[in-house]
């Protein structure tokens, strides 16, 4: 039986990256192997703080198929996110090849923070990977954020950079960072922090002059300009 760590499971639209707006179904797994300070999804990992009782369900992936199916219904975007997918690679890959199974058609992205080499049977049945480096203002040390071996290890023509921005000055570390992933400006976004409506506008603001003069592509964090900082959007 294969069984994954599952976070929650939620249907809404995207509100981060290249597919920003689209529908979507969002598999939120549980368990990461980095501790952001401003991380908004820690209820994913940090069982300090929450518990994993409430928090981490075993679900087997049969299962977790047909809950994913029953959601999904005329949506064909699926977004694997968490924590950190990769961590569950091999019952992640089982996953995924069942849903393209019964939907043939259906998109997987998978969203990474791009420290964990994608396993070859998993990148060949993923459409996007949505990698988010984290920056030096996450507090976590670099040799544990940036693996160029792993950023390196993606494939270049279905994956894209996204990174949270605090302000001007990250914009030299992103410009290093996508240098050892090998990832040009055009499949590069850049996104503000921030968990309210204000903080995310001034953020846009501040980024755009910037991304059009670097060639970068803006994101916005939409399904906080919606709903705030609500869970399970």
């Amino acid at each position: 039986m294969t069984v994954l760590q599952v976070n929650e499971v939620f249907r809404s639209f995207q509100g981060e990256g290249p597919s920003v707006g689209q529908a979507a179904v969002f598999l939120r797994l549980a368990n990461c192997n980095l501790t952001c300070s401003w991380c908004d999804t820690r209820y994913s990992w940090d069982w300090a703080a929450f518990d994993p009782e409430d928090e981490r369900h075993e679900i087997e992936a049969s299962e977790l198929t047909a809950q994913l199916i029953a959601e999904l219904q005329d949506v064909r975007l699926l977004v694997v996110t968490g924590g950190e997918p990769l961590l569950q690679q091999p019952a992640l890959s089982e996953l995924v090849l069942l849903m393209r199974q019964y939907m043939p058609n259906l998109r997987v992205e998978i969203e990474t923070n791009g420290t964990v080499t994608p396993a070859p049977h998993l990148a060949d049945m993923v459409d996007l990977f949505v990698i988010s480096p984290k920056l030096s203002h996450s507090s976590v040390a670099k040799k544990r954020r940036v693996r160029p071996q792993a950023l390196a290890s993606f494939p270049l023509n279905r994956s894209v950079l996204k990174f949270v921005v605090t302000g001007i000055n990250d914009l030299a570390e992103v410009a290093e960072i996508r240098s050892i992933a090998g990832v040009p400006p055009q499949q590069t976004w850049i996104m503000p922090e921030g968990t309210t409506s204000d903080a995310v506008a001034d953020g846009l603001r501040m980024l755009s002059e910037p991304a059009v003069r670097l060639g970068y592509n803006v994101s916005p964090r939409l399904h906080i300009l919606v709903w705030g900082n609500s869970r399970g959007t």
